[in-house]
This record gives structure tokens, sequence and C-alpha cells, in this order.
């Protein structure tokens, strides 16, 4: 069995996209999101609410979320 995790630092894009393929996702937010989240530094660890909120303006919603993806 093959099994699929997106992951995306966009809410509108990747997380919807996620979303509607009925994958699970990690949603990343120190990406394109952070200044909306209030984040000001690589790394740094988002409101739990504030992710939340954010989620239901773009009626996307993250199975996981992470400040930061590295490889």
């Amino acid at each position: 069995m093959l099994r699929f995790i997106a992951v995306g630092d966009s809410l509108h894009h990747d997380i919807k996209g996620a979303n509607a393929a009925r994958i699970q996702s990690v949603f990343t937010t120190g990406g394109i999101c952070a200044n909306e989240l209030g984040l000001n530094g690589f790394g740094e660890v988002a409101d739990l609410s504030s992710v939340q909120t954010l989620a239901s303006k773009y009626d996307a919603y993250p199975s996981y979320v992470l400040p930061a993806f590295i490889w």
C-alpha cells in the first residue's frame, strides 16, 4: 500500500489541495503564511489559535503543523 502526505507552506494552495485529494498534509508555518501568523523568525512556533483561525479563513485544514521543514 502506498502512503502519501503533502507538505506545504500555503494553506490556500498546498493544504487545500491535499484536502481536495483526501490525503494527509503538513503545514509549515514559517513559509509564505508566516506574516499572517505573526511570526518573525525562522523556526518560531505559531500560536495554535492563530493557525486554526487562518485555516478557517482559507477553509484548508492540515493534518499536522510544523514551524519548518528541513532535510
